[in-house]
């Protein structure tokens, strides 16, 4: 199984990328394979799927897409190349937020997914994904389980933020853990409302 590939894009097409690794290129499947570059350094998690028809790999950049990727494969009436695209078109924590919330409106905004499926998925994960929570910009990269942080994050979500822009927010892991969710809501607000100014 290849878990994980680390290399430079010698080409983009429509569905994946050709990552170069050492002599040897490898097909993967990507979100979004136009946000690559050429020549662009790449470190990727990815998925070995097996099939009659041939081997797949889809690549992910964080290993909180790769969780949930593997999740969501499990649902029945998802395969790859569909959760993938779902991947490209709304953040995990949005979509996690919406099967903890039995919320099938949101998605139901995700491509190919439709009220049958979006209960299914509700069904069958609500509870069950285990995803770590990453912690914004100088902690990125640790990861840490810290409710504070998860309730105020879900508050940016819900008052319209993309994770993008959460990401940016400068915290400790000390802030956070001293800190209660109204204070740590405030204060992101004036980061993300100074983050806009420039």
């Amino acid at each position: 199984m290849i878990a994980y590939l680390s290399g430079t894009v010698l080409t983009k097409r429509k569905d994946c990328i050709v990552l170069l690794v050492g002599q040897v290129g490898y097909d993967v499947y990507v979100n979004r394979p136009s946000k690559y570059q050429r020549n662009e350094q790449v470190e990727l998690f990815t998925y070995h799927q097996f099939k009659e028809d041939g081997q797949y790999l889809y690549g992910f950049e964080t290993e909180e897409e790769y969780e949930l990727f593997t999740s969501l494969i499990q649902v029945k009436g998802l395969g790859c190349k569909s959760v993938l695209n779902m991947l490209g078109a709304m953040d995990c924590q949005t979509i996690i937020t919406a099967i903890e919330k039995e919320d099938t409106g949101t998605l139901k905004k995700l491509p190919g997914i439709g009220a049958k499926t979006a209960g299914q998925m509700i069904l069958d994960l609500k509870g069950k994904i285990m995803i770590e929570t990453t912690l914004p910009s100088q902690s990125k990269g640790k990861t840490v389980d810290l409710p504070v942080w998860d309730e105020v994050s879900e508050a940016l979500l819900t008052l319209g933020y993309k994770q993008a822009e959460i990401n940016t927010i400068e915290l400790s892991a000390d802030q956070i853990e001293k800190g209660n969710v109204n204070d740590l809501l405030r204060h992101c607000l004036k980061i993300l409302a100074k983050n806009k100014r420039f």
